[in-house]
């Protein structure tokens, strides 16, 4: 398979493009700086391969997406699953369109990359209409699949538990282990004020007043001793994405504290949707 009507876009990459066989119609192809076009003929081939095998894949990481979204929309809204009726996965693919493939050079880290599959493929879902829809595929195995990051397909994505459909199982596991550990037991306060100190004193100095700040915060807000409020963190969500995700740290005291707030008052889905929306990087 070969690009068509190529071209030097704005961003000096070779553009055009292909007939997408799965779907039976043309999509934009981007090549990004370095491409060759034997290399450009090569990732063509395997869109050519897409089947059904890798689509219900997709469709499978898909409809994670579709009841995370409708868990956490709020009310008025996309608050009924009937809003997106399917009868069987597959169906999903009226919700779903694919209208770019973006193509990288491996990397020379990768060893053997040269003959791995990838597709790079952007486009968009009913649901999520605004912020648009990306996968990311190797070998038939679909790595990334949620909100589209402009990320490259040579990536690692086995531990971003955040806008990944693919770890939804497992972040939704996470988020149960939470729920079940939120109960402070008496006595706790003590003990862990000290282990949360030990933890946050290997930090730098300016996050350690951060997270002083947030304690005092959560402190005044509701009432309770320091080391209350210590215990009362460390059972929240946010206080486990802040030590998966060291970006988090980055941010100012009132983004944590309103991370904070939206826990608190709504949930942890919507606690995900702020992050992904606000923290670079994640």
């Amino acid at each position: 398979m070969r690009l068509h009507d190529s071209f030097i876009n704005e961003f000096g990459q070779m553009e055009g493009t292909a007939f997408f066989p799965y779907f039976n119609k043309d999509i934009t192809v981007v090549c990004k700086e370095g491409v060759s076009s034997e290399y450009t003929e090569k990732c063509l081939g395997y869109l050519e391969e897409m089947d059904d095998a890798l689509m219900l894949q997709i469709c499978k990481y898909a409809e994670f997406f579709l009841k995370a979204t409708l868990e956490n929309t709020s009310v008025g809204e996309l608050d009924d699953e009937e809003a997106f009726p399917y009868d069987d996965l597959l169906d999903l693919l009226q919700y779903i369109s694919f209208e770019t493939l973006y193509i990288e050079e491996p990397p020379e880290s990768i060893k053997d990359a040269s003959e791995t599959k990838v597709l790079n493929l952007t486009g968009g879902c009913e649901w999520w209409e605004d912020e648009g829809l990306q996968c990311l595929v190797r070998d038939g195995e679909v790595v990334y699949l949620g909100y589209f990051e402009d990320l490259s397909v040579w990536g690692d994505y086995s531990e971003m538990y955040i806008g990944n459909y693919v770890l939804y199982e497992s972040y939704r596991e996470r988020l149960l282990e939470y729920k079940k550990n939120m109960v402070v037991k008496p006595g706790d306060g003590q003990t862990r004020t000290q282990s949360f100190y030990d933890h946050w004193n290997e930090k730098e100095s300016l996050i350690r007043q951060k997270i002083t700040n947030l304690v005092n915060h959560i402190s005044a807000k509701e009432s309770i001793s320091f080391g209350e409020a210590v215990v009362t963190l460390e059972d929240t969500y946010f206080y486990q994405l802040m030590n998966d995700y060291p970006q988090i740290l980055e941010e100012n005291v009132e983004f944590w504290c309103e991370c904070y707030r939206i826990e608190k008052e709504t949930d942890a889905g919507e606690l995900m949707r702020h992050v992904c929306e606000n923290c670079d990087g994640i």
